[in-house]
């Protein structure tokens, strides 16, 4: 049998996945069962399954604002995420770390930023972005993340055939 020790810094700087299965030995080594730790609660509001020109013209209405701009992308990575009955679910903590904000609080006001654009862009003032659990999770649609990461994957391609481009025009000169 073997022992290791981890700090609170290293677990911190583990990757999500990591984290996760931390957790899950923890809880298990305990007897626990997740049920017992977190109680039921009601179900989230069906969620919204964006496509690509939903998500593309939400970024246009938050593009000005960059912690908003920043969680928006954070919810299409995909290895982050943990897929959750046809949605996806983020730790509201990854996600304040990776974006760089103070607090949890930060990033609920960016979810509700982006809950605000949707809600501009369907013309649906009920439309739901998001939802949290009692796990301390973000919940998108599947949809919706992977509209994001494909938003995402067109401007980094966009971005890579400009600096080509203008490679290649200086080379030309």
């Amino acid at each position: 049998m073997a022992g290791v020790t981890l700090s609170v810094e290293e677990i911190r700087a583990a990757p999500p996945e990591v984290r996760r299965w931390l957790e899950q030995e923890i809880v298990r080594a305990l007897g626990m069962h997740p049920s017992q730790e977190h109680p039921a609660q009601p179900p989230p509001p069906p969620l919204i399954g964006c496509n690509v020109e939903e998500v593309r013209d939400m970024l246009s209405l938050v593009q000005g604002v960059l912690p908003v701009v920043s969680v928006f992308f954070e919810l299409g990575r995909e290895a982050a995420g943990v897929p959750v009955h046809g949605m996806r679910a983020f730790a509201i903590a990854d996600i304040q770390r990776h974006s760089r904000l103070h607090a949890p609080a930060q990033v609920i006001e960016c979810l509700d930023l982006l809950t605000d654009a949707l809600r501009r862009v369907r013309g649906d003032a009920e439309a739901a972005f998001y939802a949290l659990d009692n796990l301390g999770r973000c919940l998108v649609a599947e949809a919706t993340m992977h509209s994001i990461l494909r938003l995402w994957q067109e401007i980094v391609a966009q971005q890579a055939l400009q600096s080509s481009s203008a490679g290649t025009s200086a080379k030309s000169e």
